[in-house]
């Protein structure tokens, strides 16, 4: 039992090898997006291969074995167990800086921040009379080209006076509104959090009627004219709709400009409806900006964190492999190991990179990584030690949903992390051809180590 333990964790810490050199690698080469895609590809269809013989073909070996349905069921429930435990995890690790392991966690928590940005300033569009009577598909197109700009206490957003060219949202903070006259000034009213001015500029070319000065600091929501000039210019409905308000609304805005709460209501539920069905884009500015708002060692952790959670399951599954083998009077699967090795290269790569330009030190990074490479080979380890090579009885059906636990987790892992993020850099073509070559390549080292 000693000497398969010891086996196992010298296999966990081979496959984990490669998140320090990895991470050396990245910090000294920068390698191209292609490059990193077509070797998280390979790793992940090198991995599913194994996976599916070495773990699932293996329960139905077992249940075949002892006609024993039990342990199919035993092991699909772990497998299912094992997804949604692996998704609560990383959700809670996600929320906490662990995104920024991956360009597609990272997409994914801007898309969500800017969905719910999106949805805050419908909810505020929806209390403005001369908004919320236009079509609520027409303006939910306006929301990806929202821009977001930041005035300290004290600093005039709009000026009387000035040409009208954009709508504010306040995302947070207070602004003051006064009109001038002469050298006195009347204050008008006082803004906050989910309040909109300026909606009159998108639909006339009046100047600003009064001053608009930021009381705290303020973050603003901004849409800008030629925005939505653009998209009147493609839009019949709108233009109808735009002229309508003109006419018949516009005279009496200063007296009535907000909808009724009935009518708000309404047109925010249409709106939030359409609002799904909007593509909001990312920008590779959107991008920088994430990773230079999450400084600090709490981010660093955090993705340490993530690619330990990552690394979990594989390493218990290194474990229970050797034991396997071991029992079977088998080699070990080098097509898991090097898939592995070969998946947890580019993102130790990728990640590494993002560690050092949060301002994490290059000793830091490398130590971080190192310590995963022992914590496979100690999960490995204890892999082997908890499971035993011929289970019976009740053991074999806890057992067959301990195996079915780490795999799901890995499948949902694979299908969540590695392959997206293969292809957001490499495109479709790589990852596909290269998710194939390393299935394949898994068949060819199976088929080799059985003559």
């Amino acid at each position: 039992m000693v000497k398969t333990a010891l086996l196992a964790l010298m296999w966990g810490c081979i496959s984990a090898v490669s998140l320090p050199l990895g991470a050396l690698i990245g910090l000294w080469t920068k390698p191209s997006k292609k490059i990193t895609s077509a070797m998280m590809a390979f790793g992940g269809g090198a991995l599913l291969f194994a996976l599916t013989i070495e773990l699932f073909a293996h329960s139905l070996h077992r249940s075949h074995q002892g006609h024993d349905f039990w342990i199919i069921l035993g092991t699909m429930i772990g497998a299912a167990s094992g997804g949604l435990l692996f998704e609560f995890l990383n959700q809670i690790l996600s929320e906490r800086g662990a995104f920024l392991r991956h360009r597609t966690l990272i997409k994914k928590h801007i898309q969500r921040f800017k969905y719910h940005r999106a949805r805050q300033m419908i909810q505020a569009l929806s209390k403005v009379q001369i908004l919320n009577v236009l079509p609520p598909d027409e303006i939910v197109h306006l929301i990806p080209h929202v821009k977001t700009e930041r005035f300290p206490a004290g600093t005039n957003v709009v000026r009387q006076g000035d040409a009208a060219q954009k709508l504010y949202f306040i995302a947070s903070g207070r602004v003051r509104v006064f009109r001038e006259s002469g050298q006195t000034q009347a204050l008008l009213a006082e803004l906050g959090e989910g309040d909109v001015f300026g909606e009159i500029a998108l639909l006339t070319d009046q100047t600003r009627t009064g001053t608009v000065q930021a009381k705290t600091d303020v973050e603003l929501w901004s849409i800008d004219k030629s925005e939505f000039e653009h998209l009147l210019r493609h839009s019949p409905a709108l233009q109808e709709a735009s002229r309508s308000i003109v006419i018949s609304r516009l005279q009496d805005i200063q007296t009535k400009d907000k909808a009724s709460t009935e009518e708000a209501d309404i047109w925010e539920r249409a709106a939030l409806k359409k609002l799904g069905r909007v593509s909001i884009p990312i920008t590779e500015l959107d991008m920088e900006r994430e990773v230079k708002a999450h400084t600090g060692g709490g981010a660093a952790l955090a993705i340490w964190l993530g690619i330990a959670l990552d690394g979990i399951p594989e390493s218990l599954v290194i474990g229970m492999l050797v034991v396997a083998a071991a029992a079977a009077g088998t080699k070990m699967s080098i097509a898991f190991i090097a898939g592995v090795f070969l998946a947890n290269l580019p993102e130790a790569m990728s990640s590494a990179v993002t560690m050092q330009r949060q301002g994490s030190r290059f000793g830091k990074i490398f130590w971080m990584w190192m310590s995963l490479c022992f914590m496979t080979g100690i999960g490995a380890f204890l892999g082997a030690v908890i499971f035993p090579d011929d289970p019976h009885g009740g053991l074999r059906y806890i057992i067959s949903g301990i195996e079915g636990l780490a795999a799901g987790a890995m499948l949902t892992m694979i299908a969540e992390t590695m392959l997206p993020e293969a292809f957001e850099q490499g495109g479709g073509a790589i990852t596909g051809l290269s998710t194939l070559a390393g299935f394949l390549a898994a068949v060819s080292v199976k088929l080799l180590s059985m003559y």
